[in-house]
């Protein structure tokens, strides 16, 4: 890391040309101008912001079909079965997404670097110079996440210089405690404010310094495996200090409808955004909460306790080659026990309450019916299904025939799918909120580190702070009581701790419409403390860190999955064997009920327009990397490759 801070002061000629007059217009006193001194430091940390917030052409091609995908925020099969979007990572490593927003916040730096130099300075530089390295702490993690090495910063000589995950992530920590050190709370920000160039906190120095604190906890964490002694040095220096800890601190940024930076993140009306199974089995009976159903519904609804029957078995039409629990059941009713937070991020398949329910998604145009396998189409003797008011979805992956089988039972209306309320352009993208805070918190206390608070009580914070956002505190205290699992194994009550076992469930024969019974099994989820427990602190403080992140923070949950492997993935489709030599992952009929590191996705690889056009750094890129360019291969802070 010798070279590391030195470069940190300048940017790449050969990325981003500072004479480059379009990138620079409209930021400039001067339209047509690009002298440095006609440069707000301000508006150039405000414009890598708002670029982060994701176009609708690179949303919808990493925040949602690559991020929501891996982090089984959504029902599909991208990257959860090894797709390597090469196009969509060319384009999100480039001038003009990632490496942009990257660029805009070093010169930024760069010049307020200068800038607090000078003879004259105004009395917020010094405190934007602080924000400016504040948030590159967060572009560089973004992509250092998704790819591995990369080069943070870059030269005006033309130098690209990739630095290691473990160097970055050191120099991250020691940025952030530095950054914090040296804000000045006691100059005026009203400048700042009135010109409008501060999109997260308009001028507000303290709730900057909250979201760094809580920033270096989640940075820190990252390290709990790999570098633990670092990471906990940082965490309880951060944890003493504010942070954020309330809905007003969060950091967000509001969506405007259109097509630019500032679109909805999850806006694009033809992506289903689906309910997953992961989400699902999370979610069924959690909490013990009855599931909340619209008055104006009560009437037409049946309620089952979806742990206890489990529907209809049409394992002849649905998959059940993989781990997840309720594998090749339609569920014919709605859940009479759900977390709470479920029904005001999911629709109920068959209800337009004009709210929730997206119109692309609509409500089902008719029963489906599976094909008569006698006759290898749909026709009068066709199993036909009432989808409406009933809660399923099913993984993703290889279906092979039974995609043909049950394609009308799979179509985008049968599912419980992404509110409408985050796809309209009107809500605030969610960076950093107080729920991530608190469980961090919580996981530090389990590590027995020197913070104040106990895990119990961060733990309870955290999950007060997500109903509050979603309006549900009336709920919280019936919540956090809990002792009802769900179909993974995991109950709310912290103390709660005594492990699930295995019980009789009932379902009905969708071939001889027999009434059976069957032992309901756990999953194993072996890639965690080799599969001994699903109800330690650990996976509970995860489970509902995973469940308050949706939908906006998937890249985090995605990360706490790489290093935990926490909550549980089940494993998706098998219905055709998978090719590892087109890295796809290596699932097969023999082990598709196991869990293996291998078959998640850890990175996503470098483009292959990298290695053609910048060999050199292409091959010191993956040298850094410590393995091939492929998405098996863990990241640093993973601890397994070290």
């Amino acid at each position: 890391m010798k070279t590391f801070h030195k470069i940190l002061t300048c940017l790449a000629i050969g990325i981003l040309a500072f004479t480059a007059c379009n990138d620079f217009e409209d930021i400039n006193k001067d339209p047509g101008g690009v002298d440095e001194g006609n440069v707000k430091v301000s508006f150039l940390l405000n414009k890598s912001i708002i670029g982060a917030q994701q176009n609708p052409n690179i949303a919808e091609r990493v925040f949602v079909r690559q991020w929501k995908d891996v982090a089984r925020f959504d029902r599909a099969s991208s990257m959860t079965v090894g797709f390597n979007a090469d196009e969509w990572n060319n384009e999100y490593l480039s001038a003009d997404y990632g490496v942009k927003w990257l660029n805009h916040v070093n010169m930024a730096v760069k010049l307020g670097s200068e800038r607090v130099q000078g003879p004259v300075v105004a009395v917020y530089e010094n405190n934007v110079l602080q924000m400016s390295r504040i948030w590159r702490a967060y572009i560089i993690s973004e992509l250092a996440d998704c790819f591995g090495p990369i080069a943070p910063v870059n030269n005006f000589d033309g130098e690209i210089n990739y630095e290691s995950v473990e160097d970055i992530y050191h120099f991250i920590l020691e940025e952030l405690n530095d950054a914090v050190s040296k804000i000045d709370t006691s100059a005026d920000m009203s400048d700042i404010k009135a010109e409008g160039s501060d999109t997260f906190y308009k001028g507000d120095i303290n709730k900057w310094i909250k979201y760094a604190n809580s920033l270096t906890l989640r940075y820190a964490m990252r390290l709990s495996k790999a570098d633990p002694e670092t990471a906990k040095k940082y965490f309880e220096v951060a944890a003493k200090g504010p942070l954020i800890t309330s809905l007003s601190d969060m950091a967000e940024v509001q969506e405007v409808d259109g097509w630019d930076d500032l679109a909805g993140v999850m806006s694009r009306s033809w992506n289903t955004q689906a309910l997953s199974a992961t989400f699902n089995n999370l979610i069924i009976g959690l909490g013990g909460i009855d599931f909340q159903v619209p008055e104006e519904i009560q009437n037409k609804v049946i309620l089952k306790d979806a742990r206890k029957d489990f529907g209809i078995k049409l394992d002849q039409h649905l998959t059940v080659k993989t781990n997840a629990p309720g594998a090749g059941f339609f569920f014919n009713a709605l859940p009479s026990k759900i977390d709470p937070r479920a029904t005001v991020l999911y629709s109920i398949p068959g209800y337009d309450d004009g709210v929730i329910l997206s119109p692309y998604i609509g409500v089902p145009a008719q029963n489906p019916k599976l094909v008569n396998l006698k006759t290898n189409k749909v026709d009068d003797n066709s199993i036909e299904l009432d989808v409406n008011y009933t809660w399923n979805t099913w993984v993703a992956g290889k279906w092979g025939d039974l995609s043909a089988y049950s394609s009308q039972l799979l179509h985008r209306s049968t599912f419980p799918s992404l509110s409408h309320v985050y796809r309209t352009s009107t809500n605030k993208r969610v960076w950093f909120g107080p729920w991530e805070t608190y469980f961090l918190l919580a996981e530090a206390k389990v590590y027995k580190w020197n913070i104040p608070g106990t895990a119990k009580e961060h733990y309870e914070a955290g999950i007060r702070a997500s109903f509050e956002y979603h309006g549900l505190l009336n709920l919280v205290d019936e919540y956090l009581i809990s002792t009802e699992y769900n179909r993974i194994g995991t109950s709310v009550a912290f103390d709660h701790i005594e492990e699930a076992v295995s019980y009789t469930a009932s379902y009905i024969d969708g071939y001889t419409k027999e009434t059976k019974t069957f032992t309901y099994h756990y999953p194993k989820n072996s890639i965690y403390n080799n599969g001994e427990t699903n109800h330690d602190l650990l996976t509970k403080i995860i489970t509902q860190k995973y469940i308050s992140q949706v939908p906006w923070l998937p890249l985090e949950a995605w990360s706490d999955h790489r290093r935990l492997g926490l909550p549980f993935f089940g494993n998706q489709a098998v219905e055709i064997v998978y090719s590892p030599e087109n890295q796809e992952v290596p699932l097969n009929f023999s082990n598709y009920m196991e869990c293996r590191w291998e078959f998640y996705q850890q990175r996503l690889p470098y483009p292959a327009s990298m290695e053609v056009n910048s060999k050199a750094s292409f091959d010191e890129a993956v040298r850094l990397l410590g393995g091939k360019n492929i998405i098996s291969v863990p990241l640093w802070w993973t601890g397994r490759n070290n």
